[in-house]
Parts: C-alpha cells; structure tokens; sequence
C-alpha cells in the first residue's frame, strides 16, 4: 500500500457487474465485473480515502447500481451520472441528495447530443442550480463542439483523460492545444487519468504523464487537476496492474505541492466531500 500523508482521492472509477441489463447498440461489453467490494480494496491498495463513480456508457441512464454503491460507502464515495436531457426537477434532486455531484456526456464513439435545444438548455441550468458539473468524454478533436455551448452557460466542465488526444505527442494535438487554452477560462478542469489510452506502452504513457501535467499546470492551474486511476481500466483489464498505477502515481508525487492539489485538494472542494 502507498501510505497517504493527506487524504487521497481516486477521481474516475466504474463499479458494475456484468448481469446488469446494459443498453442496445453499446461500444463494447465489459469482460469481467467489477464489484463495490473489489474497488474499496483497490482503493486501500493505492492509499486512497476515498472515490468517485463514473457511471459507465454500456449501463446508459439506469444509475441505480452506483448509486447503490455509493449509499453502502457513504461517505467515502461521491458519483456522476448519466441522465437524459428530459429527467425531472425531482429526479435531480434526488441523484443530489444520493450524491451525485455531475452529470456525464460520453460521446467517445457515440451520437453527439445538440446542447443547443430547448431540452438540453433547460437541463444545463438546473445543472447550475445544483452546483453540479459536465463531464466530458470524447475524442480531442470533437472538444470544441462539446465545450463551446457548455462554456458559453458558464457551465463547470470536467475533461477526462487529458481530452483524450490522438497519440503521446501532445504538441502536434491540436484539440489538446484547445484545452490547454479554454484553461484559462476558470471553468474547465481536467483529469490526469488513463494515459494507456493515449500511449500503448508503459514508458511512452510515463513520458506523456511527466511531460502533459507542467502544461496542463501552466494554463488549467494545478487548482483545476485531479488524478483518477480509471479502475477497472474497461477494455485494458489485462494490461493494466497495479504497478502501473503506483508508477503514476509516483511521477505525481515528485512534486508535494501538485500532489496534494490534484490527490486531495481540488477533487475533495470539487466533488464535494469537503
């Protein structure tokens, strides 16, 4: 275990079992489950106090097995949920008060919804009046498209994955070029998290880690970055072990001042543990 001077935070994880009904047409099916049990161990494994809940794509807007999770770890665990833009007042209100603290917009292969209609409009501002964010997946190159009309409703938004860019070279990346500027907005965040999607292999993802997180310091602000381990790393079960993680985690920790930022400091004020 790698022992915690502070609290610790794990910003991105999925907990699912593969009985649950998932929906038509979803990009893949997971290979094995992932049960609560497995991830509060994997938490205690990197030293991490506690979680947050992403809920899976292939699960659609049935939030009701993380939600769950999230009641039988209270208050060690706080989720994002996936909603449909016509859910009710109430059902908000409810996901808020089971902690839920965001919504999630996966589009990494999918349909991408128009935030411009009236639906989607009238959900992004009750999305502000719960003091919730948007969370983003999808390609880097499909960003701007997603983030533009979230930005112009002064709407918090967390990028996951680095915003997922096309390869290791960040620089010649221009959607995450676009991140790196709409950092200096004050209301985008981002989340240093699954590299190996990015990077095949190990010492590429390293790299990529050591050389992403400066910029994305200089332009988001360490304030606005959080790790998250990507567990049950869904499609990469068997590349990925927990010495990769501690090696990530390790590069982090170089720097006590950017660990205690993005391990406990803007996740636990973000998703509202503090």
């Amino acid at each position: 275990m790698i022992q915690p001077t502070i609290g610790r935070i794990d910003s991105h994880a999925h907990v699912f079992t593969l009985d649950l009904p998932m929906v038509a047409g979803r990009r893949y099916t997971p290979a094995q489950n992932a049960p609560l049990s497995a991830y509060l161990a994997h938490l205690d494994a990197l030293g991490c106090t506690h979680g947050v809940l992403i809920q899976p794509s292939f699960l659609g807007s049935d939030n009701s097995f993380m939600l769950q999770a999230i009641a039988q770890a209270a208050p060690r665990l706080r989720g994002v949920a996936c909603v449909t833009p016509d859910i009710s007042l109430p059902e908000l209100e409810a996901l808020d008060r089971s902690g839920i603290v965001g919504i999630r917009l996966n589009v990494i292969d999918g349909t991408q919804p128009d935030l411009n209609t009236a639906a989607w409009q009238d959900l992004l501002e009750k999305i502000k009046s719960f003091s919730w964010h948007v969370e983003v997946h999808c390609r880097s190159n499909k960003l701007s498209s997603i983030l533009v009309p979230l930005l112009r409703k002064q709407i918090n938004v967390v990028v996951d994955h680095f915003g997922r860019p096309s390869d290791c070279n960040h620089s010649r990346d221009y959607g995450f070029q676009q991140l790196l500027e709409w950092g200096h907005s004050g209301l985008v965040w981002c989340k240093i998290s699954a590299v190996y999607r990015t990077c095949a292999h190990a010492d590429e993802g390293h790299k990529f880690l050591a050389d992403t997180v400066p910029k994305l310091v200089d332009n988001l602000g360490r304030e606005r970055l959080m790790w998250g381990s990507d567990w049950p790393h869904t499609q990469y079960e068997q590349q990925i072990n927990p010495e990769y993680l501690t090696a990530q985690l390790n590069i982090l920790l170089q720097d006590e001042t950017l660990a205690h930022a993005v391990l406990w400091d803007t996740p636990a004020k973000f998703f509202k543990f503090v």
